[in-house]
């Protein structure tokens, strides 16, 4: 199914005033006039639905200094609209999300969204979460339909290493989701790495990560995870010369855990706009394994959809994935 979004609300009157001169038989295309009827279609996005009904679908995103006017794309006001158009287009169930600046811009978001709610991570009700995130800085957040997830708990966690994270230590939310009848606790972790090629920095990303592995295998060693995130990094290889990737102690804990990203670093794909590897993933515990549905995770290149799509709306792209419950 494709949903078309309405990238700007255009009042009736002057919808109205634009298709008039069609009705008369063309428009002046002067610099005093309105504009003709093929501009107007250039500010539509017509955004296909990558959710379904059946399954539970998952996606993490950065979006690039969201609600920044010191960073990233310069328009807030049509960053805002096409994160909307994107999230409403794809009509996923849950969203990790990375780089959300300012809360004011986030609660506008979810004001957009009718059918969701979400949690920055320095919100109230996240236990850790203001002494880690301020107002200012980059934070990790999490976006849900009501209808599907019911939140129980909200955490940052890691705490104890957060310079590894870069500063941004894991938002950890429990929640219970229900899709088709069929619930099960579920605990979605959203992750922040450390960015830059630097050796320094792919120390700290080798450091947190074996930090979360130590975490995930002593606190969830029975229980349903997924981590989503901009992890900065690839799965086959650093981006770092020379070096392995930082995430190799997951790879190579098959028992435990599963990379569904890995695929597309695998086939050569692409998570942002200017490099050429995959640094945005989905990790899962093997508790969820049996739930994934094979071959589902991809990039979502949304910027087929979005004009100056890096420079209007994020330098990365959406990744996603489903499962299903069984």
């Amino acid at each position: 199914m494709t949903r078309i979004i309405h990238a700007r609300r255009m009042p009736r009157f002057l919808l109205l005033t634009l298709l008039l001169p069609i009705a008369c038989g063309g428009a002046d295309e002067s610099s005093d006039s309105p504009p003709s009827f093929g501009q107007v279609a250039e500010a539509l996005v017509s955004i296909p639905a990558q959710g379904t009904s059946a399954t539970l679908d998952i996606g993490e995103w950065n979006l690039d200094w969201f609600g920044s006017t010191a960073n990233g794309p310069t328009n807030e006001t049509l960053q805002l609209d096409n994160v909307r158009d994107v999230i409403a287009g794809t009509d996923l169930d849950i969203w990790g999300l990375e780089e959300v600046v300012s809360p004011t811009q986030f609660h506008r978001l979810i004001s957009a969204l009718p059918g969701y709610a979400g949690l920055l991570a320095n919100d109230p009700s996240v236990t850790n979460g203001s002494a880690f995130y301020s107002a200012g800085e980059q934070k990790v957040a999490i976006l849900y339909k009501t209808s599907v997830a019911t939140v129980k708990s909200a955490k940052v966690v890691v705490t104890n290493q957060a310079a590894d994270f870069g500063g941004r230590p894991p938002l950890e939310v429990s929640m219970t989701v229900n899709v088709h009848g069929a619930s099960t606790a579920l605990t979605l972790i959203v992750l922040h790495a450390k960015a830059f090629e630097d050796r320094s920095s792919y120390n700290e990303r080798l450091r947190a990560s074996g930090a979360l592995k130590s975490y995930l295998d002593n606190a969830h060693a029975s229980d349903r995870v997924i981590v989503v995130g901009d992890f900065n990094d690839d799965l086959d290889a650093s981006i770092t010369a020379g070096k392995a990737s930082p995430y190799e102690n997951f790879v190579n804990d098959t028992a435990r855990y599963f990379f569904p990203t890995k695929a597309l670093s695998d086939a050569g794909q692409h998570s942002t706009v200017s490099f050429p590897n995959v640094i945005d993933h989905h990790l899962i515990t093997n508790e969820v394994v049996p739930l994934y549905q094979a071959g589902s995770a991809a990039v979502f290149l949304v910027d087929r959809f979005i004009s100056r799509y890096g420079s209007t709306t994020s330098d990365h792209f959406p990744t996603f994935a489903r499962y299903t419950m069984k």
